[in-house]
């Protein structure tokens, strides 16, 4: 990535990096770790893939991360950025059903970083990967 991250994302990627390194991938052999920060707290949140055999019952990285900001928490903590982690080439970017999760929780603007087990490859915007957020129930017209 050509432009320097500030030193908290470079800690959420060292994070990432260890949390990928964690992972529980023994069908796909696909690593992913993610670590996020929320607004107003100085505390990052982290994990990591965990698949099982029955892959509907698998949670990826940044769901687990969500759970544990949540669970650390409490209530609807807005998210400041994501670092996304892989051993993967090309780098992974978040599953539709993740920034669906995350869409709970971030503005359209949330810089996700993404990386290979190396270093920090890109930053996108959450508006990016998924332009037309669905993060509260609309109104029924016809009733």
């Amino acid at each position: 990535m050509k432009e320097p991250v500030s030193d908290i994302v470079q800690k959420a990627f060292k994070l990432a990096q260890k949390a990928r390194e964690n992972a529980y991938a023994d069908y796909s052999k696909v690593k992913v770790g993610a670590a996020m920060k929320a607004k107003g707290s100085d505390e990052l949140f982290y994990g990591a893939n965990v698949e099982v055999v029955v892959n509907g019952a698998s949670v990826c990285a940044e769901r687990s991360a969500v759970s544990g900001m949540v669970t650390g928490l409490g209530g609807k903590p807005e998210l400041e950025f994501v670092v996304v982690c892989s051993n993967t080439k090309p780098a992974l970017y978040p599953c539709g059903v993740c920034l669906q999760v995350m869409s709970e929780f971030c503005s359209p603007e949330l810089d996700i970083y993404i990386a290979n087990k190396d270093e920090i490859l890109e930053k996108v915007k959450f508006k990016d990967l998924m332009p037309n957020q669905y993060s509260e129930l609309p109104k029924v017209l016809d009733e």
